[in-house]
């Protein structure tokens, strides 16, 4: 009986194919965090935004920046997702901009 040996050629195409599925594996899991990163900037971004916005246009009707945050939200309508985002509001008087921040929560590790 004749004994059939495969050669160390046989196994190469299959290494290569694994070796090449792991490469974009790990080039598309790249990607979607990439993806991931810039949505949680343009959602930071978007946030800061709305509020100052919203400060603006509360000044243009009232001739007075409101005078706490809560107030804006309250003479605007202004809705950020407090649970993702913490908005920092600083008024030092009625007739200048406030200092606004906001930054994203992360959760404790």
């Amino acid at each position: 009986m004749k004994r059939k040996y495969r050669s160390a050629a046989g196994w190469l195409p299959t290494v290569l194919g694994l070796a090449l599925f792991a490469v974009v594996a790990v080039w598309m899991v790249s990607g979607v965090r990439e993806a991931a990163e810039v949505s949680d900037r343009e959602g930071l971004r978007m946030a800061e935004q709305a509020v100052r916005q919203a400060c603006v246009s509360c000044y243009a009707l009232e001739g007075a920046y409101p005078a706490t945050y809560d107030d804006l939200k309250e003479q605007s309508g202004i809705a950020i997702d407090e649970v993702k985002y913490a908005v920092f509001y600083e008024i030092f008087a009625s007739n200048i901009m406030p200092e606004i921040t906001v930054v994203e929560r992360r959760a404790a590790p």
